[in-house]
């Protein structure tokens, strides 16, 4: 029996058994403040504020869990240390004692905090090889992932990508207290959390923007993706307790929660509202069509009404997942992923070097241990869930989706430059200038993983089979991830150099990602100086009829 047969039955004073039950009205105002705020909500809405939650979370501990690598590096190897210890002290049984090496013609001293097989010259190079195998496998996976979430229960695939993530994750912790120094155990569990990271994002975004239609995407959105930035700060400050220590319980305690969410998703996990009998929200080809129509001049208009329907004689009964091939073929896609490329290099690049960074740089005359500059990169992190919710209002607003993009990596250029000029000045100075960079670095890459795969995922170009979301946020994070790989590695190569040469690649890539815009933000331009002309052009009275025309 259904809930509205019960409520058919049932009055609100009614008997079971010969008993008296009173069954609770929506509408009573008694109860706690929250209560009554939510028994006013309708099972829509609750469903969707569940739902955001959920996945949320879910997503939070994806990037908790990417981030340890970059917190741990500290204790894996140490360039140009120069905290030896005291003759007589006792050595921390994370310290291996190496031989003396040479970096940048500065001698290291023997009781640097290292780890076999990180404790040799090129300890930078394996690192950075770390990072490039771990988000090429994460490239791939996720393409394939996009295609396989189009065709499985969702709720299935992301709840066992989350076990999976918890499972390799808690294994790289093992490497610590099994004394485990081979390299090939770090890249077998590299290739294998990358695999299994690359199963939530085309998940989340297709099953959020199942619940959430156009109106307010962008707002709902930007705030939901601040996810990633506070899996980031949780990445950063709960392995940071054991980063100078016994490092594998990094590792091992953020794989429990991860795990936890997990099976908290294979629980609770609505995929569509079609599941619980809700109504599924306005998407894109409902909204496109009555747009057109109001962008046409009078007389194309009333050609258009006379015009017979045969959208839902052309359109399927039942969509099905598109192809990779026709997912490329809607317009913006190739565009908005190669500027993700780029820009996700960038911010890749301070996800995970970042806390590597401010542990080798004086700030203030200061320099900062392992675990405190794991505490200070997150206000990057911060400035990423500005940026992202700032894009996010500005779209729901213009739709010019291309010009924020570009209006927000211009100004991260100038930025990255001044970043890496005065950081060093004072930590009050760093600090501001690291937000700055999160706010015009994650700002376009949260707008374009989110509002922008989900808005392309439902174009109208499909001709009836929106349901593409999870195919083109892959194709789009995809192609994002291999400049996520790209990045570190060139990271790891260059910073032997220098870490200004390190800031003109990230400059320089930003650039690009402008440059790779162009045609959207044409299109967009246009579009727009030709809406203008025809407001011009034409006067209405109030109830929409032409009384005049220039």
């Amino acid at each position: 029996m259904s809930g509205d047969d019960n409520e058919e039955t049932f009055n609100l004073n009614s008997s079971i058994n010969g008993h008296s039950v009173h069954i609770c009205s929506p509408m009573d105002s008694k109860g706690p403040p929250l209560i009554r705020v939510i028994r006013r909500q309708s099972r829509e809405n609750l469903y969707a504020a569940w739902i955001l939650f959920l996945t949320f979370i879910s997503y939070t501990c994806y990037h908790m869990t990417r981030k340890i690598i970059s917190v741990v590096k500290s204790s894996l190897y140490t360039p140009n240390c120069t905290l030896g210890l005291e003759e007589g002290s006792y050595a921390p049984k994370h310290v291996i004692r190496s031989h003396a090496l040479i970096s940048n013609d500065t001698p290291l001293v023997e009781s640097c905090p290292q780890w076999e097989p990180f404790n040799e010259q090129n300890g930078s190079h394996l690192l950075g090889i770390l990072d490039v195998v771990f988000l090429f496998c994460y490239a791939i996976g996720v393409l394939i992932s996009g295609y396989v979430a189009e065709r499985v229960n969702k709720r299935y695939f992301l709840s066992g990508g989350m076990i999976g993530i918890a499972t390799f994750t808690a294994l790289m912790g093992i490497i610590y207290f099994a004394k485990l120094h081979n390299y090939a155990y770090f890249l077998i569990f590299q290739i294998l959390n990358g695999i299994a990271q690359s199963t939530g994002w085309p998940t989340v975004v297709a099953i959020v923007s199942n619940w959430f239609g156009k109106s307010k995407r962008g707002f709902i959105m930007g705030v939901w993706n601040s996810h990633t930035s506070l899996g980031n700060m949780l990445g950063s400050v709960i392995p940071g307790f054991w980063a100078q220590g016994d490092w594998g319980w990094s590792f091992i305690v953020p794989a429990i929660i991860a795990g936890s969410v997990g099976v908290l998703v294979f629980l609770t996990l609505v995929v569509d509202p079609k599941e619980v009998d809700c109504v599924k929200p306005r998407q894109n080809d409902e909204d496109t069509e009555e747009e057109s129509t109001s962008e046409q001049s009078p007389d194309e208009h009333e050609q258009l009404l006379d015009r017979p329907n045969t959208a839902n004689q052309n359109a399927p009964q039942a969509s099905r997942a598109i192809t990779l091939l026709d997912a490329l073929k809607i317009e913006g896609v190739i565009s908005f992923s190669l500027a993700l490329f780029f820009n996700k290099l960038v911010s890749y690049t301070f996800l995970f070097w970042l806390p590597f960074y401010l542990d080798n740089i004086l700030i203030g005359g200061k320099r900062y241990g392992g675990k405190e500059a794991a505490f200070l990169s997150i206000f990057f992190d911060i400035g990423g869930i500005i940026g992202g919710i700032l894009a996010g209002i500005v779209i729901d607003k213009t739709g010019a989706k291309a010009l924020i993009c570009v209006t927000m990596l211009g100004i991260s250029v100038p930025i990255l430059y001044v970043y890496q000029l005065y950081g060093t000045e004072s930590l009050a100075v760093n600090i501001t200038l690291m937000i700055l960079s999160g706010i015009t670095v994650n700002g376009p890459y949260a707008l374009i993983t989110t509002a922008v795969s989900a808005e392309l995922g439902h174009n109208p170009s499909l001709r009836g089979n929106q349901e593409a979301t999870a195919t083109v946020s892959a194709i789009i994070d995809s192609t994002g991830s291999l400049g996520a790989a790209l990045g570190p590695l060139l990271a790891g190569f260059i910073q032997p150099t220098g870490w200004m040469n390190v800031f003109y690649t990230m400059m320089a890539s930003e650039l690009l990602s402008l440059l790779s815009l162009f045609f959207p933000l044409k299109k967009e331009l246009t579009g727009y100086f030709r809406r203008r002309s025809a407001e011009r052009s034409y006067a209405f009275d109030e109830s929409g009829k032409i009384i005049a025309s220039a």
